[in-house]
């Protein structure tokens, strides 16, 4: 056995008084590790090797000597292009040429018409639509339907309801909505009064619960007989404000009507022009009021009433309105 042997020559030298020998044991987790260094050393060293190469490739191009060698999937990967095809890619274009298109652009821009900037913008705008819908209608055409309106649904009002119903309060807002409350003595004249307003009105409503009550309340969309779109032709100069004031202050004295409030105007500044609008009240009563809005509907005076409040307070009829005109900048 070696193990065997080499005590016995341990004891062979030991008895000649001197050992001359010494035995190394080799650590084999020792020489495992610089192995796996050694490995790991070479692969990161190739690795980088990959990279630089890859990234070489990336920026410079691939070589004619390698073109073709490589794997396109490889190529494709890291973006890189040969030689020849980087060098006949277009470039984009310069500073100076960007700045000149944007120049020509706005020349473009410059020289285009009125008429071809609205085409462009909202091309149906360039055609003679059919306005329908007060809110499709142009400010002055507005200010015609507030101004012929309001007197015809007063009329009809007037012609609809039966001697016996008294009226609490009646509202009529532009473009046609009205809301009315009242009383009747009788329930037949309640119910025939609630028939005529169904009868040239959208969206009729009332609160009344009961079939047999007297009271009269209702509201809804008057549908204007007689649509006008022309009663107010143009807008009003600042210098003739004071004209036009006056003008439709004088029509409503001439049908003993008084009308309070058209020395403080509210105005807003639309641009183009300016809305001046009037807080106006009346204590007139309701047959001298019908007969101005009636009149002032087919005046020349350039004004609009949006809204009309006739409220009952005591014995005596109060009515506010709110009277717009369109002045020109």
């Amino acid at each position: 056995m070696i193990h065997m042997n080499l005590i016995a020559v341990a004891e062979k030298n030991a008895s000649l008084g001197a050992l001359s020998q010494q035995v190394h044991v080799t650590n084999v987790a020792d020489v495992e590790r610089r192995y796996k260094k050694k490995y790991l050393t070479v692969a990161v060293a190739a690795l980088l090797a990959v990279v630089g190469f890859s990234a070489y490739l990336s920026m410079k191009g691939v070589p004619a000597a390698l073109d073709g060698v490589l794997p396109q999937s490889y190529l494709n990967l890291i973006g890189a292009k040969s030689a020849a095809a980087k060098a006949t890619s277009p470039a984009g274009p310069t500073a100076e040429q960007i700045a000149q298109q944007q120049e020509a652009v706005a020349k473009a821009r410059a020289a285009m018409s009125a008429r071809d900037i609205v085409g462009e913008i909202n091309p149906q705008a360039l055609f003679n639509n059919k306005r329908t819908s007060y809110n499709s209608y142009l400010p002055l055409e507005k200010l015609s339907f507030q101004k012929t309106s309001l007197a015809q649904f007063l009329s009809f009002l007037n012609t609809a309801s039966p001697d016996d119903i008294g009226f609490s309060e009646c509202v009529y807002q532009a473009p046609n909505f009205y809301y009315l409350r009242g009383i009747a003595m009788k329930a037949s004249s309640q119910h025939a009064l609630m028939d005529r307003l169904k009868a040239v009105s959208k969206q009729f409503q009332t609160p009344i619960a009961s079939e047999a009550a007297t009271e009269v309340a209702a509201f809804g969309q008057f549908a204007v007989p007689q649509v006008r779109l022309d009663a107010v032709r143009g807008f009003v100069p600042a210098a003739e404000i004071p004209a036009e004031v006056k003008a439709f202050k004088s029509l409503a004295a001439s049908n003993k009507v008084q009308l309070k409030g058209l020395d403080k105007p509210i105005v807003d500044d639309l641009g183009v022009y300016k809305r001046y609008v009037y807080n106006v009240t009346s204590t007139a009563d309701f047959a001298d009021l019908l007969n101005f809005f009636n009149v002032f509907a087919n005046s020349t005076i350039r004004m609009g009433v949006s809204k009309a409040d006739l409220r009952f307070a005591k014995k005596n009829l109060i009515t506010t309105m709110r009277v717009e005109m369109f002045v020109l900048r």
